[in-house]
């Protein structure tokens, strides 16, 4: 867990160091059952700027500190104290499931359905913006969709994939 590989530097790849503070993250991130992409979600975040916090490129402000607590169940002076510190408060009694807030109801939607109707999808996605700002705001739909779909044991067909590509190879 020292090393991962560092998805910001161009070139061959090439090993970073996380430091304390980063592995104390991942340690928490693995232990309540998250990705590194749900943790920046809910945390408000992107990946990539979790990770330049992981490795040290960027500094962790407060807000983004109590943003990561919140989703972790932790205490934010927690977060960068020593992980062998009988003294922190890193053991909790609070659930593993991450804090979403401002959630849309699942109930309100039939999320089945609208999945697996990849022909109303496919046309939602079509309403939207095209270029670069449009293909972020249905890369963002469908990781919202697809994260649902996870946390509520929906299967995805082979066309939500297809659609994901699309979107992704600018071609929807």
């Amino acid at each position: 867990m020292s090393t991962q590989v560092d998805s910001d530097t161009p070139g061959p790849e090439t090993f970073v160091e996380l430091t304390p503070v980063g592995k104390q993250l991942e340690m928490l991130r693995i232990q309540r059952g998250l990705s590194k992409q749900h943790l920046a979600r809910y945390a408000g975040t992107s990946r990539q700027q979790l990770w330049r916090v992981m490795t040290g490129k960027s500094e962790l402000t407060s807000s983004l500190r109590h943003r990561l607590a919140e989703v972790l169940h932790v205490d934010a002076a927690a977060i960068g104290t020593a992980l062998s510190s009988p003294a922190n408060s890193l053991s909790t009694s609070a659930p593993l499931a991450p804090v979403v807030t401002n959630q849309v109801d699942p109930a309100a939607i039939d999320f089945p359905t609208f999945v697996a109707d990849s022909a109303r999808l496919r046309r939602t996605l079509q309403l939207l913006p095209s270029g670069p700002t449009g293909r972020r705001i249905k890369r963002s739909l469908l990781d919202a969709l697809e994260d649902l779909a996870v946390e509520h044991a929906i299967p995805l067909s082979s066309e939500f994939f297809q659609l994901r590509r699309d979107v992704v190879n600018g071609d929807l």
